[in-house]
């Protein structure tokens, strides 16, 4: 028995396999036309505005999002993008989108759980008020504001947002993290008090003649004038240090640099100031800055704080650390449950450059 296949419809037959095949390369399977897909739309798009870095449960994370984020990270780091070698770009990128994914994560989760409740919006207000008082002048925080893409009413529900994530995160960890009792602060007392150790403190006074003053290129006889007249107790240190000093903000009260450790001055300085005893009048000491003369009033020496003081910062470290790795345990647990619903793109992540 032969098989008539004359009337078969080979065109639609071939259009559905074609189709068939579209939809799970790009949805089903991401194979090579969906690769080719979200690369060309990372390049059609504008450079921060519309290119997807990451998805997290279908809602995307932005170029200009990331390129944001990346100009505040180096703010706080007082670092220039332009020093960076292309490894450590390529990490400062990696660590700014493992952020804003994870707080994409927090907040997805925390919507699903049905956690909206409302949030003071003068709380809100009273955050967004301390931010605009951060720019001198009163212009450029609307500009601001633009330049993110951002309104007031949007910037306030950024804020509501970020103290319903912070209110869930600490429903979330409540169990995780188990209250500091005395006998763990005692454990952490004995095991790491030296950190805790209070360094050498000095109080002392001194007057300055700076190097960098190019019509009096050679001033020890200067210094040593000065020196002979102080020990002569011809005027006082207070009145010679107001006539002679080039520090204008220690000289108008006597030369007096108030209380410092050795991690607050210049090494040539404090190893003057260390060898001297209370009361004492310096030599005339050179330094890569100038010349000084030094008097030490009062030294405190370096000791361990007891337990009764420092029971509070340990219980603050205590509670911070078990904190964090909660949330790290939370944060993993999320990315474990969001699965392939987290998407990166990575050719668009590597062009990622911050804001200007």
């Amino acid at each position: 028995m032969s098989l008539n296949l004359q009337g078969f419809p080979w065109r639609f037959a071939v259009y559905f396999i074609a189709a068939c095949y579209l939809l799970a390369d790009l949805y089903a399977c991401k194979g090579p036309l969906h690769a080719k897909l979200i690369e060309g739309r990372g390049s059609l798009l504008v450079p921060f505005g519309g290119s997807y870095v990451a998805e997290v449960h279908g809602r995307p994370i932005t170029g200009l999002e990331l390129a944001e984020a990346l100009r505040a990270y180096l703010w706080t780091r007082n670092e220039s993008w332009a020093a960076l070698t292309a490894g450590a770009r390529q990490q400062a990128r990696s660590l700014v989108l493992e952020s804003i994914v994870n707080d994409r994560l927090i907040r997805a989760h925390r919507l699903m759980d049905g956690h909206n409740a409302i949030v003071s919006v003068a709380a809100a207000r009273r955050e967004s008020d301390m931010m605009r008082r951060q720019f001198a002048n009163a212009a450029e925080y609307p500009q601001r504001l633009a330049a993110q893409q951002q309104t007031q009413k949007s910037l306030d529900a950024a804020i509501r947002d970020a103290h319903l994530d912070e209110k869930w995160i600490a429903e979330k960890i409540a169990h995780r993290t188990a209250e500091v009792t005395d006998k763990h602060v005692r454990a952490w007392y004995d095991e790491f008090k030296e950190s805790l150790r209070i360094p050498q403190a000095h109080h002392a006074a001194h007057i300055f003649l700076t190097r960098h003053d190019k019509t009096k290129p050679d001033r020890e006889a200067e210094i040593r004038e000065i020196h002979r007249q102080l020990i002569a107790k011809e005027k006082t240190f207070a009145a010679l240090a107001a006539k002679h000093s080039d520090d204008d903000r220690s000289k108008v009260v006597g030369g007096d640099l108030g209380w410092f450790t050795r991690e607050r001055m210049p090494e040539d300085f404090i190893a003057a100031v260390e060898k001297l005893k209370i009361g004492q009048f310096s030599d005339p000491v050179p330094t890569k800055l100038g010349w000084h003369l030094i008097i030490v009033m009062e030294r405190h020496e370096s000791r361990l704080p007891t337990l009764e003081e420092a029971k509070d910062e340990i219980v603050a470290r205590l509670t911070s650390q078990r904190r964090e790795e909660a949330v790290k345990s939370l944060i993993a647990e999320l990315r474990l449950i969001a699965g392939k619903s987290l998407i990166y793109h990575s050719p668009v992540i590597d062009r990622a450059e911050p804001a200007p």
